[in-house]
């Protein structure tokens, strides 16, 4: 299994599931990559979709960033591995990523951060 770095944007708004170690959710994003042609220009070359597995606070704060802003662009990075599998249409391709971080690009949108309270330390961090 190898390690992945993209960007890219949702295709939808993810669904928060429990499980026994709690909160996770796949987040379906779709990356296309600038291509250079030989005369210099670029076009967008084939969008591939990205199963990215969130866990976590990460997971909870990514639905919740989703249902405020809509179809928002994230980075992702986690090991990565492809599944090639049979169906109706033929053979495919499946990339799965299980993500150690995941974040709001800035690019092309703004953010609002609030930093969250831990257990283990004060509401406020002083200067």
């Amino acid at each position: 299994m190898s390690y992945i770095t993209r960007t890219g944007n949702l295709a939808e708004t993810p669904t928060l599931r429990e499980g026994d170690n709690g909160p996770y959710t796949y987040a379906r994003v779709l990356v296309s990559d600038r291509l250079r042609q030989e005369d210099g220009s670029y076009t967008d070359g084939p969008t591939i979709g990205y199963d990215v597995a969130v866990s976590g606070n990460q997971a909870v704060n990514l639905i919740e960033a989703a249902e405020r802003s809509g179809n928002i662009r994230v980075t992702f990075s986690g090991r990565y591995r492809v599944t090639e599998y049979k169906g109706e249409q033929g053979t495919r391709m499946q990339h799965e990523v299980r993500a150690d971080e995941v974040s709001v690009s800035l690019r092309g949108q703004s953010v609002t951060v609030e930093r969250a309270a831990r257990a283990d330390e004060p509401d406020s961090t002083p200067f």
